[in-house]
């Protein structure tokens, strides 16, 4: 056997076994999936050097939100950190634990905290998988009920104390409230029905406000000023308040319905689809406005529509796990390890497909204010 290598060095050792050939064939294509990563991930920090913002959108889907964390594990390890993040149901959790540690900190207080809430989620759950299936439905539909509920909250897949202690444990409130991650959670008022932001940048932001916008199974609602919070509101939303500059928007869905008449209906598609219009919208009207005469541009009704322009551009990268209501609530409610780790895996197998495409992150066309592009179920759908 003859080694080609230098010791230590991360230079990958060439290795060609005499009289094994498929051995070698093995060794030099491994040889050409890391160069392959290596010139991916140089051509990815490029073109990411054009985003003066990187936002994270996290929804719901109890267990389903591993996938979350394990799409952030790949952000982290390929540099791209957010500085803009917008959670609910379980993606307030996930999104707290990111804007609440230091940066080489939080993919370990998200694997701890995953790890651990299956630890409890499996100690609670001798009753099993039909218990814990009926408790999510019925705690879903309780959240709306009122404070007549009779559903019973101690057979909550974790309990609100437990889960307060464990957020407390993986994030630190000073770190969110610094505001050197801007962090948006999506709640939903369940006395006037609106659906509620609390922004770290209006708010001082703690635990109640996590919770409120977490809809684990059998969780009661949350009071904060005499109102009742509980579950989920429309995260993508929240970015049409953000000043407009050139972003690279990640909207992490660990379940969103294909949409369509055979599907169902999506609501991050279709608050994509707003989003992607008013951006549109402000596009043409600076392409226009380049277009006024100057002698016009004095016009108190045309420097209104002007001040609407703007030339700022946003890419949305979409990645869906689950697109099959097929036993969706069963899937929601398994936090069993190996479950939540399959989950995790395709998260950070999504990111890392994303990134590497050679086109997702080129600039959209001058007339475009957004682009979309959609990966579901590991899968790239048609460019919209």
């Amino acid at each position: 056997m003859m080694i080609f290598g230098r010791g230590h060095s991360s230079r990958l050792a060439v290795v060609a076994i005499i009289g094994e050939p498929a051995a070698a064939c093995r060794c030099f294509r491994v040889a050409a999936e890391l160069r392959e990563r290596v010139l991916a991930r140089a051509r990815s920090d490029k073109s990411l050097a054009r985003f003066d913002r990187i936002a994270l959108v996290l929804s719901g889907g109890a267990a389903l939100g591993a996938y979350q964390a394990g799409a952030y594990a790949a952000l982290e390890n390929r540099g791209v950190r957010p500085n803009w993040i917008a959670g609910t149901a379980i993606g307030a959790i996930n999104g707290a634990i990111i804007a609440g540690n230091l940066p080489h900190e939080r993919v370990l207080r998200l694997r701890q905290f995953w790890q651990e809430l299956s630890r409890r989620a499996a100690a609670r759950s001798g009753r099993g998988v039909k218990g814990s299936l009926r408790q999510f439905v019925a705690s879903c539909t309780a959240r709306w009920r009122g404070p007549t509920s009779d559903v019973q909250y101690e057979d909550a897949v974790i309990q609100a104390g437990e889960l307060r202690d464990l957020v407390q444990g993986a994030v630190d409130f000073d770190r969110v409230n610094s505001g050197a991650v801007r962090l948006v959670l999506g709640a939903v008022n369940l006395i006037t029905g609106a659906e509620t932001y609390f922004d770290n940048d209006r708010h001082v932001i703690g635990p109640d406000h996590v919770l409120a916008s977490t809809a684990l199974p059998g969780l009661a609602p949350i009071v904060i000023d005499r109102q009742r919070y509980g579950g989920s509101a429309v995260s993508v939303a929240a970015l049409d308040d953000a000043r407009p500059a050139d972003t690279l928007c990640f909207v992490i869905d660990g379940y969103d319905p294909v949409p369509g008449a055979r599907g169902g209906i999506s609501r991050s598609a279709r608050e994509i689809a707003a989003l992607r219009r008013n951006h549109d919208l402000r596009r043409m009207i600076a392409l226009l406005g380049e277009r006024v005469p100057l002698a016009l541009q004095g016009n108190a009704d045309i420097r209104r529509c002007l001040a609407e322009a703007s030339s700022a551009t946003m890419t949305i990268l979409h990645l869906v796990h689950e697109g099959n209501p097929v036993e969706l609530a069963a899937k929601s409610a398994d936090f069993a390890m190996p479950a939540l780790m399959r989950r995790w895996q395709a998260g950070e197998n999504d990111v890392t497909t994303s990134l590497a495409h050679p086109l997702w992150l080129a600039p959209p066309p001058r007339r475009l204010g957004a682009v979309v592009h959609e990966l579901r179920g590991g899968v790239a759908a048609p460019p919209r």
